[in-house]
């Protein structure tokens, strides 16, 4: 426990460290929030893709669940299981916090789940979304990266890093699609030839039930596609009324998305403070010095949006569950 309180205290104070220089240094303001109020459209909209984003995640989510349940879980039940959880996730450091929440959840509609399939299916969830955001970011520098290095030399080494990253998905993805077998036979030789023999049984165990919803995996990996543009949409409908001519969406399209893999980091919620540096060097590259602001929008709105998943927590019956239940937190692994 004592080990526990001391790395949060750390991740905070990191984040509280960052946000600090960003304010002293000029780069963090308030002022925006402010004006957001004369963009209701720009706030309505941001809120509405937003949510949708919540229903298309908690499909992605039930396509990879319903590899093994033995019950139909509903999309509406698991919609208010990812809200609930993201609630959780934006208001305790890091995201495990919510992701046994949802676990709890999820058993009271199959108990023949166990907590470590519905924990890895989460898991895995993640991993296709990592997947969909580093394939966007490729698509779109296949596309349009002519257009942004010819009129920007900045991001040049940008565009690089973007082909390294989807060349590393897409050979990941042809072995795992198409070579299957082979890496499993591969994991058996190397088990007999160096033992360890309950670490390579777990994970020759989890390679081979991956195989079995490999159809699933490639739906996953489609939605996740979906999901991340729209991410980018979230992102550019807060920002865009301020950028005015000096940024388009297609440049937006290219480096929004590599900022937003950043917020993966179990540093602290919603990538308070890191997100707000990251960003803060990703708008340098464009001309714009206030990238940290422009994030803060994106961070204020996606963190309310999380909020209001306290909303089906408090009124739904899971909430005496999650109390009672003492065992949440030990998942064999």
């Amino acid at each position: 426990m004592a080990k526990k309180m001391i790395i949060n205290f750390a991740k905070f104070a990191v984040s509280g460290a960052l946000i600090f220089w960003l304010i002293r240094s000029g780069k963090l303001d308030f002022k925006l929030l402010l004006e957001l109020k004369d963009y209701p459209m720009a706030v309505l909209s941001s809120v509405f893709f937003a949510v949708l984003n919540i229903f298309i995640i908690s499909w992605r989510w039930k396509l990879i669940l319903g590899a093994r349940t033995t019950k139909i879980v509903p999309l509406k039940g698991l919609i208010k299981i990812t809200w609930i959880g993201q609630f959780f996730s934006s208001v305790l450091p890091g995201s495990v916090s919510g992701d046994l929440v949802k676990i709890l959840y999820v058993q009271k509609y199959d108990k023949t789940l166990s907590k470590k399939f519905i924990f890895a299916s989460i898991f895995i969830d993640r991993l296709m979304g990592l997947a969909g955001l580093i394939l966007l970011v490729g698509m779109s520098s296949i596309i349009f990266g002519t257009a942004m290095t010819s009129s920007d030399e900045g991001f040049h080494q940008l565009l690089r890093m973007n082909f390294i990253l989807v060349s590393i998905v897409i050979f990941s993805m042809v072995v795992f699609f198409f070579c299957h077998r082979p890496i499993e036979r591969i994991l058996q030789l190397v088990k007999l030839k160096i033992g360890m023999d309950r670490v390579f049984d777990k994970i020759i165990n989890l390679w081979s039930d991956l195989g079995e919803i490999r159809s699933q995996l490639i739906k996953a990996v489609a939605i996740s596609l979906v999901v991340q543009f729209i991410g980018v949409l979230i992102f550019w409908s807060l920002i865009s009324p301020f950028v005015d001519d000096k940024l388009d969406f297609i440049h937006a399209l290219c480096f929004i998305p590599i900022g937003l893999m950043t917020l993966a980091l179990p540093v602290a919620p919603g990538g308070l403070g890191v997100g707000h540096a990251i960003f803060q060097k990703l708008f340098e590259m464009t001309g714009l010095t206030n990238g940290a602001s422009l994030f803060n929008l994106y961070f204020v709105l996606t963190m309310v949006v999380n909020i209001f998943g306290i909303i089906p927590y408090l009124f739904g019956t899971a909430k005496k569950d999650l109390a009672e239940n003492e065992d949440l937190t030990r998942i064999d692994v």
